[in-house]
């Protein structure tokens, strides 16, 4: 298939000046990230339903044609399974395309299947087959192959067809579905993580007790602080299964690191005195400024009744709406409502957020009742 490949300013403002008389354009990106913590855009692909661009965005220095487009209210951008494609453009650009139709949700929405790749939903929805053998290539190194080229080149092809044929099957509402939870998402990716908080990312936290707790979470807030500074992916600074054993210990001194069985023995030497520094501070401090115990939700009482009550309104919700359960609610989601109303600080609130059942397209459809179950089954703590 031909393609254009744009590695300069001029090239660009052209195309672009083009595709935004488009009503919509496919995009894709392709970055790296495999020790960084943020990912590194190596290619952007666009198909304004004329011709595919491959835009360069490592040799091009203004892209604000680019910006310009994606920002264009008045051309729909078609991605799929976008979440990654969003961190990249908040990295790189600084924004978020708008408005995005999501090719995977609106898939899921229309019964043609759930989470499906795009590889699959291009077969079922075209009856055809593409190579994927480039995906785990270096987009950062150039020149880039003709192979890679005609990879990424697909990658954005057959996004249209797809978008034109779900945006015929779906009803309106299911559309209007679509460009919400895109909206839900945009705000999650654009949502700032306070250092001290992260430790709530952390699996088994109800094991700890205060000061362990406490010693958790300044290691975790010292973890994302590093990864931010020095753009290194969090695990390759220290995993989160050390860092859990090191609040768990409580060694004193270096030589203790290299005794615990989960923290590796390049994490104690490059990082050792931070550990052990971080161990002695926590314990000097007041007690009642650790952070409030974690509980286990499955340990709650009331947990198995209410959860199940919750996951049979949102069945009853999806019949109605001809849509599947699990468009409509997974276990996690659940989770969320659970711990917002039984829970003084969770994870949700300390990304700002709202459950995704109480907010965006479901509130309508599931926010009174499940208040009115959570009054119904009351607190559990």
């Amino acid at each position: 298939m031909s393609f254009l490949y744009i590695d300069n300013t001029a090239d660009l403002i052209t195309y672009c000046a083009r595709a935004s008389q488009q009503p919509a354009i496919a995009v894709d990106t392709e970055f790296v990230r495999t020790r960084t913590f943020y990912p590194q855009l190596g290619l952007i692909q666009i198909y304004d339903g004329h011709a595919v661009a491959l835009v360069d965005p490592l040799a091009i220095n203004d892209i604000t044609a680019l910006v310009d487009l994606f920002a264009n209210p008045a051309v729909v951008k078609v991605l799929h399974a976008c979440s990654e494609d969003l961190e990249t453009f908040l990295h790189a650009f600084d924004m978020l395309p708008q408005p995005i139709f999501d090719t995977q949700i609106a898939a899921g929405y229309a019964k043609v299947g759930p989470v499906m790749g795009y590889g699959r939903m291009v077969e079922v929805m075209l009856e055809t087959t593409l190579e994927k053998g480039e995906s785990r290539t270096d987009w950062l190194k150039r020149p880039l192959s003709p192979e890679q080229l005609q990879y990424a080149a697909e990658d954005v092809l057959y996004l249209l067809p797809c978008y034109e044929k779900l945006i015929a099957s779906l009803p309106a509402h299911k559309i209007q579905w679509v460009y919400a939870e895109i909206e839900q998402l945009g705000l999650r990716k654009s949502a700032q993580l306070d250092p001290q908080d992260a430790y709530l990312m952390f699996k088994n936290t109800w094991k700890l007790a205060p000061q362990n707790l406490a010693v958790l979470q300044a290691l975790g807030a010292w973890r994302l602080e590093y990864a931010k500074t020095h753009d290194i992916t969090q695990n390759f600074i220290a995993r989160e299964t050390s860092l859990y054993e090191i609040a768990t210990k409580l060694p004193t001194h270096k030589g203790a690191l290299f005794q615990l069985e989960m923290v590796a023995p390049q994490e104690a030497r490059k990082h050792g005195q931070t550990f052990v520094d971080i161990v002695k501070t926590v314990k000097q401090r007041d007690p009642a400024s650790y952070p409030a115990k974690q509980y286990r939700l499955a340990n709650m009482p009331n947990y198995k009744p209410t959860f199940a009550k919750i996951k049979a309104l949102c069945q009853d919700v999806a019949e109605q709406v001809d849509c599947d359960v699990a468009e409509i609610a997974s276990k996690r989601q659940i989770h969320q409502v659970l711990t917002w109303y039984w829970w003084d600080y969770d994870d949700t609130r300390a990304w700002g957020m709202q459950p995704d059942l109480l907010c965006g397209w479901r509130a309508p459809l599931l926010a009174e009742k499940i208040q009115h179950i959570m009054q119904e089954q009351g607190s559990t703590l």
